[in-house]
């Protein structure tokens, strides 16, 4: 047997006759956000203090070094690059610089990336342009921080 459903009335103001109005939630987009910045805060304090008193693994790879630090569901991945370009050359145009600062011709990097010779003359033009160069000389000094400007470190 069920009982059928008990409506309880519904207080109002005596003023206008209106309902009360509705309690706010207590969780809204913006302490949402604020307790995830707390979270991630007090996560990458930790992750420093991890840091600093035992050693971390590191992982080496072509673009710099790699640490992955993880604390309380939060994970960090930290890349340290030894020559972060203050130009924006394209991924392409810092394969063509590289193969330059190793010596290789316009015609032997056109072979080893199998692009057009006038492909990898229109690259070094740009890179020229970005960096502000006028020779390839000039162009691996700043590649390597020999320039005294704009370098590429």
């Amino acid at each position: 047997m069920t009982m059928p459903a008990v409506r309880m009335p519904t207080p109002r103001d005596s003023s206008t006759g209106d309902l009360p109005p509705k309690p706010h939630p207590t969780r809204t987009p913006e302490t949402d956000t604020a307790l995830l910045r707390q979270h991630v805060v007090a996560a990458l304090r930790a992750m420093l203090d991890q840091v600093l008193v035992r050693a971390i693994d590191t992982t080496t790879t072509e673009s710099g070094v790699s640490v992955m630090l993880e604390h309380d569901n939060v994970r960090c991945v930290l890349v340290i690059c030894p020559r972060v370009p203050r130009h924006p050359l394209s991924p392409r145009e810092l394969q063509i610089a590289r193969k330059v600062a190793d010596g290789a011709t316009n015609r032997a990097i056109a072979s080893s990336l199998d692009i057009s010779l006038w492909t990898v003359s229109t690259h070094m033009r740009r890179i020229f342009a970005k960096l502000g160069v006028s020779s390839r000389a000039e162009m691996v000094a700043q590649f390597f921080g020999g320039g005294d400007s704009g370098q590429l470190r």
